[in-house]
This record gives structure tokens, C-alpha cells and sequence, in this order.
């Protein structure tokens, strides 16, 4: 890799990581802190409602393309709305989970909204300043990234909360989110004419009227979701193995996440060579293997070699299966609509995902993870016979 490309990538990384971990603490982290409190189940499910916008952010995006800086464009607007959500972190801190509920579940959708706003010009901004040559490097990244951004999210801010307290800790988020805004400066956007146009509606329609599209729409809406769904549910079935709660967030928050972070790497080091056809094929296949061991695995005892393989092979899949997902959204963006195009798959990305998991649970509930393991391990195969029989 390019020290050019090396510089882009970890400028790129370090955004995703600053903006997302936020948002995997309002989905992750707060749920364990109000479980701790001694919350009702019936409020502390309400904040899974912050993953809303992120399925909803099609209908936000035309906003991007609709309004245009003669220079620097995407910049800007990652600036405006970046300020604007460190305003809003800044806020939070000042409120009281116990006296102001309401107060914060509301502040905390909002911030999110504001989180998947920006989103949508930092993707739009990458697809402008890499080629389509290093888009699956980005793509590798990215997915790094998120798993970066889980550690923080889910791991280091809850361990700030617990000991310098909730307002430090969003004192602490906000302060890192407007660090990362001075990155953007770093970042080189070409100066290109962008003309201002009315995106409505017809925009995005015209999205799903490009030619061969269809075939990526299912790739793009499967792909991903069966792996994502074991992935989310690695936790609640090693307890159900036996493995001790602190000792699962080590394995699977910590260990998992780390092994992602370098699955995310090592994707952009050894799919140069290749076409994105025979990538898609060749981890398809590695999902099924990572599913398959969760079965062949699931009437035995786990000792401590098992769980650290099905964990690193699952944290492998997701990283490979997102990287190339990412990659491939970038490609399928058009020029003059990159933040439309990119958000209506995206929004359809986290759809099919958040669908998935609901699937997932409620086959665990009725005929248990190896039924819900089964489940998925034929969905991925139905997904590797698409790919190799239609996609070209």
C-alpha cells in the first residue's frame, strides 16, 4: 500500500471511529448502565429506537446533494453537521438519568439522527476522494473501524462512565468528535462542479432503474445479514454454553473485536489481486464454514481452544463480508448522486439486518441456536448459489 493511500485510510478510519462510537454507546453501552440502575425491560428496550435512523436516512440524504458548496462540499457539510453533534453530546452531559428519562431518550434520538446525517456526506466523501481501485482498501477500513469504534462504544466509555461518572464521559465523546473534525482539514477534496439540483424522490427511484441492479440488492440486503445475525447473538449463546458473563465481553467484546480490527486490515492487503466476484465467493464460503463450526460444535462442551475458534472465525466473516459489502456500495454510487445512492443502500443494508437478528431471535426461542444456526447456514449457501450462478 501507497503511503498516499495509507494516509487517506487512516484519516478515513479515525472518522468512522469518532463519529459511530457514540452511537454504539447509546446501543450498547446505555441499555447495560440502565439494566444496572435497576430500570424496567420495557425502557430500557425503548432505546433501541436509535437504530431507526439509520434505516430512515434514504429520505435525509437528497438534503446533501440538494445544497452545494462551490468548494469543498462534502467538507463543509461534515464540519456543519459534525459541530452540531458535539454541541449535542456536550448537552447530554448536563442531564440526569434518573431525573430527565424522557428528556435523554429524546436528546439521544436526535443526537443519533444527527449521527446518521453525518454518515452521509463522510461516505459521500470517500467515494469522491478513492478510486475505484482503492475502494475495497477504504472498504477494509471502514469495516476496521467499526470495530474500533465497538471497543470504545461498548468497552472503554462504559469503563469511564463507572469511574469518572456520566457527564466526563459525554464531556469525554464530545471532545473526540470535535478532534476529528480538525482530521477533515486533513483530507484533500478535489474541487469539482456540482450543480445544484432538485433531488427528489425520482432521484432515489432512479437508483433501483440502473441496469443488473436487482442482483446487487439482494447481495447487498443477504450478504451480510446471515453472518450478522450469528454475530449478534455470539453472546447470549456462549452464556447459554456455560462461559461466565465477564469472561464472554472479554472473548467476544474485546478478543472479537480486536480479531475484526485485523480481519478488516488484512482484507486490504490480500484482495488486490482479485476480482470482487471472486471475493464475494470465496468469503460466502468462509460464513459457511464459520456457521457450519457453530453447529457441528453446538452438542459438545466448549473448552477454551473451541470458543476462541468460533469466535475468531465469526469475527472474520463479519469483517471480510462487510469490507467487500462497503467496497461494492461504493461502486454502485453514481457520480452525481453519491449520497442519495450510497444512503438508500445503506438504509437497506441496516433494514435487513436489524430484520435478520428479529428472525434469529425468535427461531432461538423456538427451536434453539441450532435450529437458528441451520437456519442461517442455508440462507448463506442460497446467497453463494445467487452470487455464482447470476452475479457477473
Amino acid at each position: 500500500m501507497n503511503a498516499e493511500l495509507l494516509k487517506k485510510n487512516i484519516l478515513f478510519g479515525t472518522l468512522y471511529t469518532a463519529f459511530l462510537a457514540p452511537f454504539i454507546f447509546f446501543m450498547l453501552g446505555l441499555p447495560m448502565i440502565l439494566q444496572m440502575k435497576g430500570f424496567e425491560a420495557s425502557l430500557i428496550g425503548m432505546f433501541q429506537l436509535v437504530g431507526l435512523p439509520s434505516v430512515i436516512k434514504f429520505l435525509i440524504s437528497p438534503v446533501i446533494d440538494r445544497f452545494v458548496f462551490q468548494k469543498n462540499h462534502y467538507k463543509k457539510w461534515i464540519i456543519t453537521i459534525g459541530i452540531v453533534y458535539v454541541i449535542l453530546l456536550f448537552a447530554i452531559s448536563f442531564l440526569s438519568l434518573e431525573n430527565n428519562f424522557y428528556l435523554i431518550l429524546a436528546a439521544i434520538l436526535f443526537t443519533t439522527l444527527v449521527s446518521t446525517f453525518i454518515d452521509i456526506p463522510l461516505n459521500a466523501l470517500s467515494i469522491k476522494v478513492f478510486s475505484k481501485e482503492e475502494r475495497l482498501s477504504a472498504a477494509s477500513y471502514k469495516s476496521s473501524s467499526y470495530f474500533l469504534a465497538g471497543i470504545l462504544g461498548a468497552g472503554v466509555f462504559l469503563l469511564f462512565y463507572n469511574h469518572i461518572g456520566w457527564r466526563n464521559t459525554f464531556i469525554i465523546m464530545s471532545g473526540m468528535v470535535l478532534i476529528a473534525l480538525f482530521i477533515v482539514i486533513f483530507i484533500n477534496e478535489k474541487d469539482e462542479k456540482i450543480e445544484e439540483k432538485k433531488v427528489s424522490f425520482k432521484t432515489i427511484i432512479s437508483f433501483f432503474k440502473q441496469k443488473d441492479i436487482f442482483i446487487w440488492l439482494f447481495i447487498l440486503s443477504f450478504y451480510f445479514a446471515f453472518i450478522s445475525a450469528v454475530w449478534i447473538f455470539m453472546k447470549p449463546y456462549l452464556i447459554h454454553k456455560g462461559i461466565k458473563a465477564d469472561e464472554v465481553a472479554i472473548y467476544v467484546g474485546i478478543y472479537g473485536s480486536i480479531a475484526g480490527f485485523i480481519g478488516g486490515i488484512i482484507t486490504s492487503r490480500i484482495t488486490k489481486k482479485f476480482s470482487k466476484r471472486t471475493i464475494l465467493i470465496t468469503v460466502a464460503i468462509f460464513n459457511i464454514i464459520s456457521i457450519l463450526m457453530l453447529i457441528l460444535i453446538e452438542n459438545y462442551k466448549l473448552n477454551i481452544l473451541l470458543l476462541l475458534t468460533v469466535v475468531t472465525l465469526t469475527a472474520l466473516s463479519i469483517a471480510f463480508s462487510s469490507s467487500i459489502i462497503f467496497s461494492l456500495m461504493m461502486d454502485y454510487s453514481r457520480n452525481n448522486s453519491r449520497g442519495v445512492d450510497y444512503s438508500v443502500q445503506s438504509s437497506l443494508f441496516s433494514l435487513t439486518r436489524i430484520i435478520s437478528a428479529v428472525i434469529a431471535g425468535i427461531l432461538i426461542s423456538s427451536i434453539g441456536f441450532e435450529g437458528m444456526f441451520l437456519f442461517e447456514f442455508l440462507g448463506m449457501i442460497l446467497v453463494l448459489f445467487i452470487i455464482y450462478r447470476f452475479y457477473k
